[in-house]
């Protein structure tokens, strides 16, 4: 009797400690997204840009795109959702972290000149200054894996930014 308690309890034990890793690891890939958004945006100097809140809306809309780009029939390619929300899309042709994605944004920030509010002749920053952007507040976030085996993952932002004419900031 005393071992089938045994048992049980550490049954028991075992699964509630699961359960407590899967919560950590799901709040785990939301920071990963959000802790380079939220640096990038925190190492502009002189200029106080808040951090940035994860929004499980946002997440869910991110994450369905992903998928359905990462289908058979899309086969991960690079096309916006065309959503009401800003949005970053990334593909690698390997399992990626958020990371990855993130830094690849904020690697634009060599190309844009806030001055002017350009990005160099021939580059691309626009990817940057959403993550930058002041006005955005709500980050959501997903990744599937196409049938090549790499990553397409998506990043909503609510409220969008690179509108023509305004800086970031």
């Amino acid at each position: 009797m005393r071992t089938s308690w045994l048992v049980i309890s550490f049954g028991l034990v075992s699964m509630i400690t699961l359960s407590i890793v899967k919560v950590a690891v799901a709040k785990s890939i939301s920071q990963q997204f959000l802790d380079p958004h939220n640096a990038a945006r925190s190492s502009i100097s002189g200029v106080s840009i808040p951090n940035l809140v994860w929004n499980n809306t946002l997440q869910r809309y991110a994450q369905s795109w992903a998928k359905t780009q990462a289908s058979a029939a899309n086969n991960c390619a690079l096309k916006h959702s065309g959503g009401p929300y800003g949005e970053n899309i990334f593909w690698a042709s390997w399992k990626s972290t958020p990371l990855q994605a993130v830094n690849a944004w904020v690697a634009e920030k060599q190309y844009y000149k806030y001055s002017t509010n350009t990005c160099a002749t021939g580059k691309v920053c626009g990817h940057y200054t959403q993550v930058i952007w002041k006005r955005t507040t709500n980050l959501g976030c997903g990744n599937a894996t196409c049938p090549s085996g790499g990553t397409f993952t998506v990043c909503s932002y609510y409220t969008p930014g690179n509108y023509i004419g305004q800086k970031p900031y």
